[in-house]
């Protein structure tokens, strides 16, 4: 399959598509996906989200709508005829930007007249209009080339069909980390047809329009820090909304009602930094000493939002986790190489939306090509492929549950932190003061009830 039938999907791509499928899933403790009724069902389609998160939003996308879609990338990553051939079979298309060169430009019209292929067959487009990722949680501008490309499609088309541009938002709990939870939720579509007949007339202004339009859809769906310089200082003091709301994330429905929560913060904070100057500077003067501090005793604010807990419960979970050691050594122990090797080469990249990337391509290969090895090895050495069977898939789920009771574990052990703390008079009355002031100004401000 490469770029002439690039529509088609082969038995090649169906298998990989299910194999990395099921490993996001796996990946993400929780991949949560609201408004698939916003989705319209035999219209063409371009979905269009946020991108903070390199390839994972990329994949969000993809396995959020559960078939294939085709997405276009900026034309210089398929300069090597290699390279090409494997985009090609990921089913992405090149789109040629004005600084590729103006020779280059009419280079689009082909990609214009296989996007409107594309969309007749059924198959969805995606594009992250914003054009780069960031870190921050906040929609950046919108490049025109989404606009563009809906336009020059329907016009390659005679305007005779309309397309649908639907928008979606990606929230995250943690870019870098896996097995944490993944929100995507769908908006309702745009429809692009609105804005024909201002297009044959004034076409800047039709995609501007349509830019801004489809702007407006993404950010509602999303957490929109309006001020970048003090994301740190947001980002910290959502730490703290979460526990003053029980730390809601342990279900479905409770990361559902954290995002919102989450939302509603980050809202209402906007407006009181817009009625107050000085409000995110005094709130960075306490809060980075806090978690600051916090860091250097190795605990979590959501420790702040649980009763002392009761001896005999810890006795219990200390209990079942000894009961339950050799399970975790054995998942430990088993899965070590394709886990520790992932873990060594994200270690390695320094710009943090592409660790989880490279965690999960790495990852997902390294885990594939080690289990197929034992499963042979094990098969040749038994003389039974049941067994074998049986062993791997054993080993996988150890693996999995020794990953999650370290973490666990992890979580136990900042709560004995927790606890030797506060027999300490000087530094947890030092911690609890600094936390008691950030609540007292964000309760003054109404940011909080």
């Amino acid at each position: 399959m490469g770029l002439q039938n690039i529509e088609k999907t082969t038995i090649l791509y169906r298998i990989l598509y299910r194999l990395t499928q099921f490993y996001f899933h796996l990946f993400y403790r929780r991949f949560i996906i609201l408004g698939r009724e916003n989705i319209p069902r035999n219209a063409q389609l371009i979905f269009a989200s946020n991108h903070q998160n390199a390839l994972m939003d990329a994949l969000a996308l993809l396995y959020g709508y559960g078939k294939p879609v085709v997405f276009l990338a900026r034309a210089d990553i398929f300069k090597k005829k290699t390279i090409a051939r494997i985009l090609y079979f990921l089913k992405i298309l090149p789109v040629f930007r004005p600084r590729d060169g103006a020779e280059t430009m009419n280079q689009n019209y082909e990609t214009f007249a296989r996007t409107s292929r594309v969309l007749k067959s059924g198959l969805p487009i995606a594009i992250l209009p914003e054009g780069t990722h960031s870190p921050i949680k906040k929609l950046q501008t919108l490049k025109k080339g989404i606009c563009r490309i809906a336009f020059q499609t329907a016009e390659s088309e005679s305007f005779t069909s309309d397309i649908q541009i639907v928008p979606a938002g990606i929230d995250y709990t943690s870019y870098t980390r896996a097995g944490t939870s993944l929100l995507l939720i769908y908006g309702r579509p745009v429809s692009v047809s609105e804005f024909y007949p201002l297009y044959r007339e004034n076409p800047q202004r039709a995609i501007g329009l349509l830019r801004d339009k489809l702007a407006e859809a993404i950010r509602s769906l999303m957490i929109h820090v309006e001020n970048e310089e003090y994301f740190d200082v947001y980002s910290n003091l959502l730490r703290i909304n979460n526990t003053l709301h029980g730390n809601v994330q342990k279900s479905r429905q409770g990361r559902i009602r954290q995002f919102e929560y989450d939302r509603t913060f980050i809202k209402n904070l906007n407006e009181a930094a817009l009625k107050n100057a000085d409000l995110l500077p005094r709130l960075q003067e306490l809060s980075k000493p806090y978690f600051d501090l916090i860091g250097k005793y190795g605990i979590r604010d959501r420790f702040f939002g649980k009763n002392r807990p009761c001896l005999l419960n810890w006795f219990l979970k200390i209990l079942l986790s000894v009961v339950l050691l050799p399970v975790h050594l054995a998942g430990m122990v088993f899965n070590y190489i394709p886990y520790k090797l992932p873990s060594f080469l994200s270690g390695k990249v320094k710009d943090k939306q592409f660790v989880s990337s490279v965690n999960y391509a790495a990852s997902f290969v390294t885990y594939l090509l080690w289990y197929l090895l034992a499963f042979f090895l094990i098969a040749g050495l038994s003389g039974n492929w049941l067994i074998a069977l049986t062993a791997v898939a054993a080993g996988g789920l150890s693996g999995l549950f020794a990953f999650y009771h370290y973490l666990h574990l992890k979580g136990l052990a900042g709560e004995f932190r927790f606890i030797r703390l506060r027999s300490d008079a000087g530094r947890y009355g030092e911690l609890a003061g600094l936390r008691d002031a950030i609540l007292s100004i964000l309760k003054k401000e109404k940011v909080i009830g």
